[in-house]
């Protein structure tokens, strides 16, 4: 962790220094690795600010604060380690559901439905599923040899190719199977 202090019109005092790496250490827990922390303090009249800007493994945080009322340098900072905590964990929070997003058992569950009372019990319709023709009504069938087949498979993006077998004149359909490999249908006439 390295930890620098700057002040503009302001003497950065140890127990500055102390809050600030003691935040620091607190702002390093939560991002799991050390951290780059400047911290630059500034007075204007009766006005004490702070700036800081945090770097973590190519991230980087930036929060200023400024405080007015009692013109306490201390809570300056500890407003500004506030903001700095708040943007860390909103940035950890978001890259942490980007990577479970769509995975069984990620982070981002749905609430329990809520208890209905009893109901008769009915059995439950059957699925009905729709038949949605492509934009390709017709699909010409083609004489090639399997070898074929399966080069033209491999060289497109299409799941499936439906041919004539050049060697026995039947229609087949090569399809990609979920293993990476090809499959083979071979309807009986």
């Amino acid at each position: 962790m390295s930890v620098e202090y700057s002040g503009r019109n302001v003497e950065v005092t140890s127990s500055l220094k102390d809050l600030a790496h003691r935040r620091a250490m607190r702002l390093e827990r939560h991002l799991g690795g050390p951290a780059e922390v400047r911290i630059v303090l500034s007075q204007e009249k009766h006005r004490f600010g702070a700036e800081i800007i945090a770097s973590h493994r190519r991230r980087r945080w930036k929060a200023q604060a400024q405080e007015e009322a009692s013109g306490d340098p201390r809570a300056a900072v500890a407003l500004a380690f506030e903001k700095i905590d708040a943007q860390a964990k909103r940035d950890l929070e978001k890259r942490r559901a980007r990577k479970h997003r769509g995975l069984p058992g990620g982070s981002i569950r749905k609430p329990a439905p809520a208890a209905r009372p009893a109901a008769p019990s009915r059995p439950p319709a059957p699925a009905q599923s729709r038949i949605v023709r492509s934009g390709q009504q017709r699909v010409p069938t083609k004489p090639m040899s399997m070898e074929e087949a399966a080069l033209r498979l491999e060289n497109s993006r299409q799941e499936f190719l439906v041919f004539r077998d050049s060697a026995s004149e039947r229609i087949s359909v090569l399809y990609r199977r979920r293993d990476g490999d090809l499959g083979l249908i071979v309807p009986e006439c």
